[in-house]
This record gives structure tokens, C-alpha cells and sequence, in this order.
């Protein structure tokens, strides 16, 4: 369904000259992905208001997408699948705030939570076994998810100095699942490899 909605709108951008034919697949491709990031921002917009939690979403969203999209990691097969995961994971913050927050010593969360940033600094970046990086490229990921893990613990430490703890918790569950995801992606490659 969404392919055909991008196709029609490539077609009419073609009609219209926007778009030259030549370029046809790359932006329908852009199209079907935008409207792919649209829905699932819609609905975890909506997920957050239904929930009352729209802020912590959004800080959460903020965090898992700027450091996702560069670090890499294990990815889901469709894109059905995507969106499922995407709306699973956001429970995490929204309901095991109070159990985690409330039961679990600081020392805890904070180990776990420097694990979960020198995993990333030392395996960023994760390949996807249908996109190899070459060296360049390895590079300029590792350098971009290094500043962005660097800045997101400067505003996890403000959060929790500010005593904004709900938005801190929903800052630190981004980088522990990006971590995650980043180990499951590099056993994922490693058993492809082999």
C-alpha cells in the first residue's frame, strides 16, 4: 500500500518535471521511507498523548533516533516489523519507569549505564548485513555516534541534576537499548559472515 501511494506521488512529480525519470526508483524510495518515518512518528505521537507521557516519549524518541541512525545495530527484515518493534520499545520508558527508578540502586543504573556507553563507543559503527561501510565511512560513523553519545550523557547528567528523573530514565533507556541493538546486530553480522 505504501509503494503504490509513493508511486503515484513519484509519477505526478515526474508529470510535473520535478523529478527526472532517470531518478524515478532513488525517490521513490526517499518517498516510501518518508512516509515510513511519518507513520511511525504519528503513531508514537499518538502512543504518548494516549499514554500522558507525550514529553517523555519525545525525549526519548530524540534520543533513540539521533543515536540509532549513526551507530547502527540489528534491524528488522520488514518494515511492519520495524514498526512493531518501534511501538514495543516504547513502553519501555513509559511503563518501567517506577519499578526501575524506585527498586534498583543508583550504582546499578549507572553501571549499566556506562556499559551501555562503552559498548557503543567501541562497536559503533554496527554494519547491517545489506549495508557494508567501507573505511570512510566507518570512520565518519564512529566519529558522529562518539559526539552524540558525548552530548547525550552531558544531558543525561543535567536531567538528573535538575532532578528531572522520568526524562532522564527515558534518555538512559535509549542508550542502554541502542546498545542492544548494537550487540545483537554485531553477533547478527558475525554469524552471517561465518
Amino acid at each position: 500500500m505504501i509503494a503504490k501511494f509513493a508511486k503515484k506521488i513519484n509519477e505526478i512529480l515526474i508529470q510535473k518535471e520535478i523529478v527526472q525519470k532517470e531518478d524515478a526508483e532513488l525517490y521513490q524510495y526517499g518517498i516510501e521511507n518518508g512516509i515510513v518515518v511519518a507513520g511511525n512518528l504519528l503513531a508514537s505521537g499518538i502512543f504518548g498523548i494516549v499514554t500522558g507521557r507525550p514529553g517523555l516519549v519525545l525525549v526519548f524518541l530524540l534520543f533513540y533516533a539521533s543515536l540509532r541512525s549513526y551507530s547502527g545495530g540489528s534491524h528488522c527484515k520488514s518494515r511492519i516489523g520495524c514498526f512493531l518493534i518501534s511501538m514495543a520499545i516504547l513502553f519501555i520508558p513509559v511503563y518501567t519507569y517506577e519499578p526501575v527508578m524506585k527498586n534498583v540502586p543508583n550504582a546499578v543504573i549507572l553501571l549499566i549505564g556506562v556499559l551501555a556507553v562503552v559498548i557503543i563507543i567501541v562497536l559503533a559503527p554496527v554494519e547491517s548485513i545489506n549495508k557494508p561501510l567501507d573505511e570512510e565511512e566507518r570512520k565518519y560513523y564512529a566519529r558522529v555516534t562518539h559526539c552524540i553519545t558525548a552530548l547525550q550523557v552531558c544531558v543525561l547528567i543535567i536531567l538528573f541534576c535538575l532532578d528531572l528523573q522520568d526524562y532522564f530514565y527515558a534518555g538512559y533507556v535509549s542508550i542502554v537499548l541502542v546498545a542492544v541493538f548494537m550487540v545483537m546486530g554485531k553477533i547478527a553480522v558475525k554469524r552471517y559472515v561465518q
